[in-house]
């Protein structure tokens, strides 16, 4: 009796997940500029960010980019940082989900349902999780074709796999703390305004497009790097599927991103038991 109990506690937690998870997806296609912006979106930024950028070391000898970048050249340095770019961006953005759910009172029916505030934060972020790992999947992809011209390939299957658990691990914690944010504020200018002011320096100093070594001696900026979440994800996410040498052991950056991302779960379930829904 007690196991029938307690499978059905399970089920019952299980399709509060699924349901915010499915309606998040449908949510997002039924979008179509947001569709078309996130198949876009990951062009533009090789084609306009790291194409132009690449073309600094040209004419430099190959020992010196390579030097300065880990054994690669500066286009397969910046592939990577520019998913994290996409990751970081896409998660912080899921809090506006909640503010629009509060808006229309769907949050308010979520709320008063039976059910843990862990199970409706899974949902909400394996919802954004999905769109998320669709844009990095096509940056890799159109990243790839980029780099028969510029030099930058997967290192290998493995390595792509291993890529693929670092961008969900990073994903998910910016998704979580996007929703942290979201359940904080009462209205989106805020939420704007807040979220654009930390993207950039979480971008910049993270490793993503300037080596973390090359901070070394500039005080703050440095250290600011080892409190950043993105900066272990982008070095794994390099390492994985460039094959070069990490900053951080791979084992390192996957403890920090995992213990990160449990934190800010449970954070966001507290915010969301405290959150006053009108």
């Amino acid at each position: 009796m007690s196991e029938k109990i307690e499978f059905k506690r399970k089920f019952t937690e299980i399709q509060p997940i699924y349901s915010m998870w499915l309606r998040e997806v449908i949510r997002f296609f039924n979008m179509k500029p947001r569709v078309i912006s996130t198949i876009v979106q990951p062009v533009l930024f090789l084609a306009l960010l790291a194409l132009p950028m690449s073309k600094l070391f040209h004419g430099a000898p190959p020992e010196m980019e390579q030097t300065m970048f880990g054994g690669l050249n500066f286009f397969s340095f910046l592939v990577p940082g520019i998913v994290g770019i996409g990751l970081l961006f896409g998660g912080t953005m899921s809090g506006v989900t909640v503010l629009w759910d509060k808006d229309f009172g769907f949050l308010k029916e979520v709320m008063v349902a039976p059910v843990r505030r862990t199970s409706l934060m899974l949902g909400r972020t394996f919802g954004g999780l999905t769109v998320g790992m669709l844009q990095a999947l096509i940056t890799i992809g159109v990243a790839s074709v980029f780099g028969i011209w510029y030099g930058f390939k997967i290192s290998s299957l493995s390595g792509f796999l291993l890529a693929i658990v670092f961008c969900v691990l990073t994903f998910f914690i910016f998704s979580c703390f996007g929703i942290i944010l979201g359940g904080l504020f009462e209205g989106t200018e805020g939420f704007m305004a807040f979220v654009n002011l930390i993207q950039m320096p979480l971008f910049f100093l993270s490793g993503a497009m300037i080596p973390i070594s090359q901070l070394k001696g500039v005080p703050v900026l440095y250290q600011i790097q080892f409190i950043n979440p993105l900066t272990y994800g982008v070095d794994g996410l390099r390492s994985a599927l460039t094959g070069s040498t990490p900053f951080f052991p791979i084992w390192i950056d996957i403890i920090v991103l995992i213990t990160v991302a449990v934190v800010f779960l449970l954070l966001g379930a507290y915010t969301f038991s405290k959150m006053e829904v009108d």
